[in-house]
């Protein structure tokens, strides 16, 4: 079973090799394109191909404030992200439940970026607000409190400490990335 996780819309086969199964849809051009969040799952004895979506509850409310990692950027456009916290009002409490949040281009970075991984990387924890009232999540980044709370050097792995307005830096090799960071906190 694959673990790549998949949004509306792309593709997870095409209809000579498989038939669409749960969460799949057939298009006018013979591709099988995901119809919801999850899992790519190949039955490859049947030649069929589902998407099992990914598990969520209907735990927060608009307004939330979260805390989550960045599990997954597909197409560079959409990012998947696991909440793992809420914070309320101060107080942080830990996600028991497996919950999915999506933040789409609209609500990354004020629309300055066409790129999600110009702003955020796998792996980051992230602060986010929640923008949907329905799992899987939608989430906003889009205010200065919002963003990048803790991230790795995508060479070496060793945490990033914050530079400047944006900047990161890793205090073993000296690499820099840019990340939309969080003014209200950051982990070093």
């Amino acid at each position: 079973m694959s673990k790549e996780v998949v949004v509306p819309g792309d593709v997870v086969g095409v209809a000579e090799e498989y038939l669409p199964g749960e969460n799949v849809e057939v298009g006018n051009d013979g591709k099988l394109r995901a119809q919801v969040i999850g899992v790519i799952v190949k039955d490859d004895r049947e030649h069929v191909v589902s998407v099992k979506p990914l598990k969520s509850g209907n735990l927060l409310k608009i307004n939330d404030v979260v805390y989550g990692k960045v599990i997954a950027i597909p197409n560079d456009r959409v990012v998947i992200v696991r909440i793992i916290g809420v914070d309320n009002n101060g107080s942080k409490a830990v996600i028991k439940d497996d919950i999915t949040g999506i933040i789409p281009p609209s609500q990354l970075f004020n629309g300055k970026s066409n790129s999600a991984s110009e702003i955020l990387g796998i792996g980051d924890m992230i602060r986010a607000r929640v923008v949907s009232k329905d799992p899987p999540y939608t989430l906003t980044l889009r205010d200065a409190q919002l963003g990048v709370v803790h991230a790795k050097c995508p060479r070496c792995g060793h945490t990033l400490r914050w530079k400047s307005h944006g900047l990161l830096q890793c205090p073993n090799c000296g690499a820099v990335v840019r990340r939309k960071v969080s003014l209200a906190e950051y982990w070093a």
